[in-house]
């Protein structure tokens, strides 16, 4: 039950060309914890899907039932809504297709699936990655908002 990979993307291209390939060999060991984090993916997954369901439901209600008490305002909040659905979304399909590609790559014993699955799984991160990036930004944005918004109001009580 060993898989090989003929050629590890470690590194950038130029050294591949000149590195000694060798064959990634896949233990039983391994395996079994690829095909738990297969399962736990695609529960995640699951669980990711009806939480954006429920922020597209939530988007709905805002919308329609909170217009009549809210006004205008409620067209806001549903945007904002459906913004985190749409960004929410992303990650959650891509951790579903690993499941899905790297379930049909073990029992198969597929190449190609493994390979998409965890091509998958690297989407997944990257997204996370980059969405990490821009909210510890954002968080930086405000936090120095906040002490700019802090210091003017205290010159304006000394003076």
């Amino acid at each position: 039950m060993e898989q090989t990979n003929p050629k590890p993307s470690l590194g950038s291209s130029s050294e591949q060309d000149t590195a000694i390939e060798t064959p990634v060999i896949l233990s039983s060991e391994m395996l079994d914890s690829l095909d738990r984090m297969i399962y736990w993916a695609k529960f995640l997954s699951i669980v990711g899907f009806i939480a954006v369901g429920l922020l597209i439901f939530g988007m709905l209600t805002i919308i329609f039932v909170g217009q009549s008490v809210f006004g205008a305002e409620a067209l806001g909040l549903g945007f904002i809504y459906l913004v985190l659905a749409a960004v929410y979304f992303m990650p959650v399909y891509y951790l579903f297709k690993f499941a899905r590609h790297g379930r049909l790559g073990l029992q198969s014993k597929s190449q190609h699936h493994t390979d998409q699955g965890l091509m998958y799984l690297a989407a997944h991160y990257k997204f996370i990655g980059i969405l990490v990036v821009v909210m510890l930004s954002l968080y930086a944005l405000v936090f120095i908002g906040i002490l700019a918004t802090g210091f003017s109001a205290l010159s304006a009580l000394s003076a």
